[in-house]
């Protein structure tokens, strides 16, 4: 298992040096989905991030894994300012992940010179850490995945860089430096259907910025369909007309 373990740190080492970690945000249904990618074998250790608007506010933060990366599901739950604060370590290493206020946010306090507002301004500081059993492969963190998603009060350009004082990208690996490579976007929050075609005998509805609702009538009474994913599939029926909105929670 030794050699084994040896062996795949050398690949490591020989595919980062031509290759880089790519950190992007990306539209989600009108959230900002932060997310990396590992293009050749590189292993992070973590992420220290500074996310900005050019104008607006973000005003949530969802959809992040928490705790340790294990063989049953795996992520960077680790985040330091947030574990100092608010997790309490019981017996042995059992922790509680699930306070409210364990999220990847940085405290400004610790770093006021490097550390942005945070929620309710146009710019957060995240901190994502990996803790992982090093003799356990399966319980790595995936090599591409989902840091979090960061809900904004209206359109516009997200920016994403690393944050310096914090270390930026860090590999799992000793005296390996990564090369990061950071993407931003246009995330538009708007609450809208965008387009119903028909195929077969199937209505397809796209839509963005919430959950899409049904009523027989334009008045009412409005029911949830629970589908916020953006598309919703019906069967097309002789029944009365549906009428359909995006309903922003």
């Amino acid at each position: 298992m030794t050699r084994c373990l040896v062996l795949l740190n050398v690949c490591l080492l020989a595919a980062s040096a031509r290759s880089a970690v790519n950190v992007v945000v990306q539209d989600s249904n009108g959230v900002a989905t932060i997310k990396y990618e590992c293009t050749a074998g590189e292993v992070v250790r973590s992420f220290a991030l500074d996310v900005s608007l050019d104008k607006g506010r973000i005003v949530g933060i969802s959809n992040f894994f928490r705790g340790v990366s294990g063989v049953g599901a795996q992520g960077y739950g680790i985040f330091p300012a947030a574990f100092r604060d608010h997790v309490t370590v019981s017996s042995g290493t059992n922790a509680n992940w699930d306070v409210s206020d364990y999220t990847p946010l940085a405290v400004v306090a610790d770093s006021p010179g490097n550390t942005l507002p945070g929620l309710n301004s146009a710019g957060v500081t995240l901190e994502f850490g990996g803790l992982w059993d090093g003799n356990t492969p399966a319980a790595f963190p995936a090599a591409s995945g989902t840091l979090c998603t960061l809900q904004i009060s209206e359109a516009a350009q997200v920016s994403i860089a690393a944050n310096a004082s914090r270390g930026g990208v860090v590999s799992a690996i000793p005296d390996l430096n990564i090369t990061p490579v950071f993407v931003g976007t246009f995330v538009d929050p708007s609450v809208i259907i965008t387009g119903i075609q028909r195929i077969g005998g199937a209505i397809i509805i796209s839509f963005k910025g919430g959950e899409l609702e049904t009523a027989p009538a334009v008045g009412g009474p409005w029911t949830g369909t629970g589908n916020s994913s953006g598309t919703y599939t019906n069967q097309a029926t002789q029944d009365p007309a549906r009428f359909y909105r995006v309903h922003h929670h």
